[in-house]
């Protein structure tokens, strides 16, 4: 999706950039999350730290380019650190959909400004790397693993979501992408992200002069 742009290198580039760190920010913020609920290891694995090498699944970056989504490296936790059975480890994964939405926020914001400042280029670079980062969102919203939302649903420890996790699971990469390409074709992913990307929309309308 990104190296669709190719012939738009500002927006290639641009939205690359902002991708990647929302990657690295995405495993950053929950180690934060987790270190606050008493789960040391992620910093202790570095993952607190912004080093691409430690954060950065090359897998994931290349299929980020390719197809517009990509994943990083997966934090290491401990149940055990966790209270009320491991249900707070959840906080710490759905902590990183929240941060691939503040991310598009932000970068709508910015394809806001930009407009106002009636630069184009810029505004569609910004435009393009919100819907990305929405994007990213949507898709960890659902309860499949290696997704967020499926890690989720393993901590929660619901008996009935969490056999449903990983009767998918059993299927391994075949089953997510799909799974993937399912939700895509039939409208699921593009119609939730209309939803976060009016709702962020609309937010930016009530500021002055946006």
């Amino acid at each position: 999706m990104i190296l669709n742009y190719f012939n738009n290198p500002t927006v290639m580039v641009i939205v690359a950039i902002i991708m990647v760190m929302a990657l690295i920010f995405h495993n950053m913020v929950q180690s934060y999350v987790a270190q606050k609920l008493g789960d040391h290891s992620p910093r202790l694995a570095g993952f607190m730290s912004f080093d691409p090498q430690r954060q950065l699944d090359p897998i994931g970056v290349v299929f980020l380019l390719l197809l517009g989504f990509g994943w990083p490296r997966s934090i290491p936790t401990n149940s055990r650190n966790y209270g009320n059975r491991g249900k707070s480890e959840a906080w710490v994964w759905l902590s990183g959909i929240a941060t691939y939405l503040v991310v598009g926020f932000v970068s709508l914001l910015a394809a806001a400004v930009f407009r106002g400042l009636d630069n184009f280029a810029l505004f569609q670079a910004f435009q393009v790397a919100a819907s990305t980062a929405v994007l990213h969102a949507v898709i960890n919203l659902f309860p499949i693993l290696p997704l967020d939302m499926g890690r989720a649903a393993i901590a929660w420890g619901n008996p009935d979501v969490r056999r449903f996790v990983m009767q998918i699971a059993q299927f391994g990469i075949l089953g997510f992408m799909v799974f993937f390409l399912v939700l895509n074709f039939t409208g699921v992913t593009s119609g939730l992200m209309r939803i976060f990307l009016q709702l962020f929309a609309t937010i930016i309308s009530w500021i002055p002069g946006l």
